[in-house]
């Protein structure tokens, strides 16, 4: 196809970008750079009515075509992670402390590779394009997402498809399934109140890290115990701080973690029974605590019309073997929900694993991808805008 030559004709400057987004990281909601590079780059390619400053600093494009047709929206994400960077790369991050290790990078790259192809076939669009360049992705359990379309980035929209890069699946591998992709993230703090004392009189005091360690083991029984088999759940605790001395039984405790799940039902009985577990344990302790459940991103649900419009575009244009139906949703989560709730359309993971190197997996210092995937990546969205114009 005519756009698989001129994708690969525009990947050296699609390298060029990407290094630069790639070495000049910015986080959640402070994107102030990244967003006027990526003005700079749809100003230069021209056709495009822009509004910036979107929920900070969110940036949406639009491109008319010469026919009446549906509008199609395509998005990529912006910010960075708090992650020091350990690739090795001659653009790594120099930005201390702050890394694309998520591959938004990537994301942002493909998406104005998209917008620069989109403007060269223009002629052979029907309708027209919105493109949605997202911050604040990582700011779970908000999210950027909401910003956006709260400023209206959906509205008059018929369709909107997202692509994210993916370790784990071949280079260059599209893969994506119809229903749950992706899963629910939310967010739940607990402080638990005891009563110091010296570490030799334990029973003067009431120990809150005895209990906050209790209440780690029983909500794990939440999955093990409380869950559907057939469903899936996940509850992690990612950080636990108390007490101030070797010495001296703890008076406080703090625990954060985060819940997985793809069912709205399992959701609400992990908060439930997450009550519940803390309320036992401190019955059990003495001690008093207090539960802070947020409810973040739901499941990336994908329209399964559009879906199979998602794969059937990706082998069309690279062949049947690089349009996969994934068979398992992931557990990660991605706010470009909030879009599908809306909308109907598609996510998919774009495979960025390459045969006999070791994959890193996303949000780790490690983790980068290769630079082919861009143009390829690019191709695919604006295939799936053309496509849809002539439907």
């Amino acid at each position: 196809m005519m756009i698989l030559e001129s994708a690969r004709q525009i990947q050296p400057h699609l390298s060029e970008l990407r290094r630069q987004f790639h070495a000049h990281p910015e986080v959640s909601q402070h994107e102030q750079e990244t967003a006027r590079r990526v003005q700079e780059e749809l100003e230069a390619i021209g056709g495009y009515t822009l509004r910036t400053g979107i929920g900070g600093s969110g940036i949406l494009a639009d491109l008319e075509g010469g026919q009446p047709g549906p509008k199609v929206a395509l998005r990529a994400d912006m910010d960075a992670l708090q992650i020091t960077e350990e690739t090795g790369l001659p653009f790594a991050s120099q930005n201390p402390g702050v890394m694309h290790a998520c591959g938004h990078d990537n994301h942002i790259t493909m998406l104005l590779g998209a917008a620069r192809l989109l403007a060269q076939y223009k002629d052979q669009l029907k309708g027209s394009v919105r493109l949605i360049f997202q911050p604040a992705e990582e700011l779970s359990p908000e999210g950027g997402s909401r910003s956006m379309m709260e400023a209206g980035a959906l509205e008059g929209v018929d369709a909107v498809f997202g692509l994210h890069v993916w370790p784990e699946l071949p280079m260059g591998t599209f893969g994506t399934k119809a229903g749950p992709l992706m899963a629910s993230s939310d967010h739940f703090s607990v402080h638990i109140d005891g009563r110091s004392s010296h570490g030799a009189k334990p029973d003067a005091g009431l120990d809150a890290v005895v209990a906050g360690a209790q209440f780690v083991t029983a909500a794990q029984t939440i999955v093990s115990r409380n869950t559907d088999p057939l469903q899936s759940a996940v509850i992690t605790i990612g950080r636990i701080n108390g007490g101030t001395r070797y010495n001296i039984v703890a008076g406080e405790c703090d625990l954060e973690g985060t819940c997985r799940t793809f069912n709205p039902k399992v959701r609400q009985m992990v908060e439930h029974r997450l009550q519940e577990v803390l309320d036992g344990v401190c019955t059990l302790s003495g001690c008093t605590g207090e539960l802070k459940y947020e409810r973040g991103y739901c499941s990336v649900m994908n329209d399964p019309q559009q879906a199979d419009y998602l794969l059937k575009t990706a082998a069309e244009l690279f062949g049947e073997d690089k349009a996969v139906r994934v068979e398992e949703p992931s557990m990660c989560a991605e706010d470009f929900d909030f879009y599908l709730t809306e909308k109907p359309g598609a996510f998919a993971w774009l495979g960025t694993a390459l045969l006999d190197e070791e994959a890193w997996p996303l949000h780790n210092c490690h983790f980068t991808a290769p630079e082919d995937i861009l143009w390829r990546g690019s191709a695919l969205l604006a295939q799936i805008a053309l496509n849809m114009s002539q439907e």
